[in-house]
């Protein structure tokens, strides 16, 4: 399946016309292509990427948290050159980065020259688990239950998106997910990673009356 999104791109016209592809177009919740139901593919251009890490309206992670909440396998593609030239964005962040897609949320970073490149990955991906492990291609993804630790970490990391490191330190400081919400800011500094931008806002989205809009 591919995102109707990815039109502008001319990997879908490119895999619709391969011998034993067959593909169709969703609107998708996550990701670009899923290949079945464990694997969802996100793609980015150098460019898409670099602009995820310097303030993209969705934050890479984000994206790639959504993917790990509804698929066991997910893949984060990084397509074209001038990864490690660019001006604007420090090695160490790009590292960074990779670093914690790959730690942090289990996702697989692999590059691609060009379009046909990741047409190529694509087709190898779909081929592998849809023949070889002769697993169903799923808009709704198929993961295991999560652990009770695991939804603890999900609930704090969602108070305002700070991310399952910071969550496992503040449920390391407190204990508990009602302790972290409770917490006075000077408390919540005490937390390995957590600074005063971090706790304030934690605190905004505890402590906020709600307004919907």
């Amino acid at each position: 399946m591919i995102d109707q999104r990815e039109l502008d791109a001319a990997i879908a016209r490119d895999l619709s016309t391969r011998e034993g592809i067959r593909t169709r177009l969703e609107t998708l919740a996550v990701g670009d292509y899923v290949c079945s139901d464990r694997v969802v593919v996100e793609r980015k251009t150098v460019e898409d990427f670099l602009s995820t890490l310097v303030g993209g309206e969705r934050s890479l992670f984000e994206q790639v948290g959504d993917m790990a909440r509804h698929y066991g396998r997910p893949v984060v593609v990084v397509e074209g050159d001038g990864l490690r030239e660019s001006r604007d964005v420090h090695p160490n962040a790009i590292r960074g980065a990779m670093a914690s897609l790959a730690v942090d949320f289990d996702a697989s970073v692999l590059r691609t020259a060009d379009e046909d490149d990741t047409a190529g990955l694509l087709e190898t991906l779909a081929r592998r688990e849809q023949e070889r492990d002769d697993r169903e291609v799923s808009v709704h993804g198929e993961k295991q239950s999560k652990t009770l630790a695991e939804q603890q970490e999900y609930v704090v990391a969602a108070i305002a998106d700070i991310g399952p490191v910071t969550a496992r330190s503040l449920l390391a400081e407190f204990g508990t997910v009602e302790a972290v919400m409770t917490a006075h800011q000077e408390d919540l500094l005490a937390a390995d990673g957590v600074g005063e931008v971090t706790a304030d806002r934690i605190r905004e989205v505890v402590g906020s009356e709600y307004e919907p809009e």
